[in-house]
């Protein structure tokens, strides 16, 4: 099978796209991948049934449309967003391939969250009538968790398959050392730094813990447009000495930044948009081993229980200090949780969502249309063997 994979973003710094298209490849099938370009990077790469194309993304309809008179695709997978980059399969699709959108955010709430304020009613409007067209030119949509799977089922009549974004377990696995806690109290988040992810409430709460916990500190891991307004508040509060910030480093690195830590952290704020996330951040945690303190969304709370993370009450920054103190005063009851979220998320298992992506998208085509276009059946090919810590070999991460 020949597929075009499109996504407004950058290949090696999105792990939901990079993965797709591994996934895919795993399976014996071709993919082209198209994204955006970055600097240093070069335009194009080849490697074998994976080939990586860098464009502007105003490029894409054309470039795509060019190389399905070349490699005639079988399937063209996009991710949003915007959703409307499926309209870039346009050609392909006349030529019969099939269409996916792969859709990571919400459009309305996304927007409304970034501009800070609820949007007028005639952009929520545009906003949901761009999604559900672009979903009803798929014929196949495919979402990050169920509450995204709920929501959009109820604005299109589309079946919607769920692949969580879990984290490699080839990369983030147990640790074999045990939190250097004589080192210092040190909680964690690695991601993006906007306001929407509430690094400030975290801040806040570590200057009420101050003279509670001398060796308390905080680093943060990532880049994003609340940096100043994080720094600053960090000074205005006190506590500049126990905020470590560390910009964006490559995901395979941040298991080892994260080693001496005895909490990793998700303060979400519970908005629109909020409400409807599934923190990898926090999965990637529970695969390290370490404990973890969440904001209480309902789509957090579907996934695990009280028993397996310490939740606290959005946006709350005297239960979240709450929740900090729980865990530093019962390190005990911490690693319980720990371990029990770790069988929780082995439960629902990266393996089973790549099975579900990539039986999807096979599902659209079949393998008697495969024969009739000169493609080789790919049903019975097995995954490759599994590596003793459970994930597949060659396996990045992005």
């Amino acid at each position: 099978m020949r597929v075009a994979m499109i996504a407004y973003t950058t290949y090696e710094m999105d792990a939901r796209v990079k993965r797709a298209a591994e996934a895919l490849v795993e399976r014996g099938h071709h993919v082209d991948v198209f994204a955006v370009s970055h600097g240093g990077m070069r335009p194009a790469s080849n490697n074998g049934l994976l080939r990586i194309h860098r464009l502007r993304m105003r490029r894409a309809f054309v470039l795509v449309s060019f190389f399905q008179v070349r490699r005639a695709y079988h399937v063209v997978y996009v991710h949003n967003m915007p959703n409307f980059l499926v309209f870039a399969g346009l050609i392909p699709k006349i030529a019969r391939a099939r269409i996916v959108l792969d859709i990571h955010d919400p459009a309305a709430e996304l927007l409304a969250c970034i501009r800070g304020r609820e949007l007028p009613r005639w952009m929520q409007r545009l906003a949901t009538a761009e999604e559900r067209i672009s979903m009803s030119f798929a014929d196949a949509v495919i979402t990050v968790n169920e509450s995204m799977r709920q929501r959009l089922s109820t604005i299109s009549r589309r079946p919607v398959a769920v692949v969580m974004n879990l984290p490699d377990p080839a990369v983030f696995g147990p640790r074999q050392t045990s939190r250097q806690r004589e080192a210092g109290q040190w909680l964690v988040y690695s991601g993006t730094i906007a306001h929407r992810n509430g690094l400030d409430l975290v801040v806040r709460a570590l200057s009420l813990l101050t003279a509670e916990f001398p060796l308390l500190r905080f680093r943060i891991i990532g880049e994003g447009p609340a940096v100043e307004s994080v720094l600053r508040l960090a000074e205005d509060e006190g506590v500049a000495d126990r905020v470590e910030f560390q910009s964006f480093v490559p995901h395979h690195e941040i298991p080892a930044m994260v080693s001496d830590a005895v909490a990793g952290i998700s303060p979400q704020r519970e908005d629109a948009f909020g409400t409807l996330v599934f923190s990898v951040k926090v999965a990637e945690y529970i695969a390290l081993g370490l404990p973890v303190i969440c904001t209480g969304t309902v789509t957090m709370r579907h996934y695990f229980g009280d028993d397996e993370i310490l939740f606290f009450e959005a946006a709350n920054t005297e239960d979240l200090a709450r929740a900090i103190r729980d865990l530093l005063t019962d390190p005990a009851a911490a690693d319980e949780r720990a371990l029990r979220s770790q069988i929780k998320l082995d439960k629902l298992g990266w393996s089973a969502q790549k099975e579900t992506l990539v039986e999807t998208v096979e599902a659209l085509v079949g393998s008697t249309r495969l024969h009739s276009r000169g493609e080789p059946e790919l049903v019975g090919i097995p995954w490759p063997e599994r590596s003793a810590e459970g994930g597949p070999p060659n396996r990045r991460t992005g």
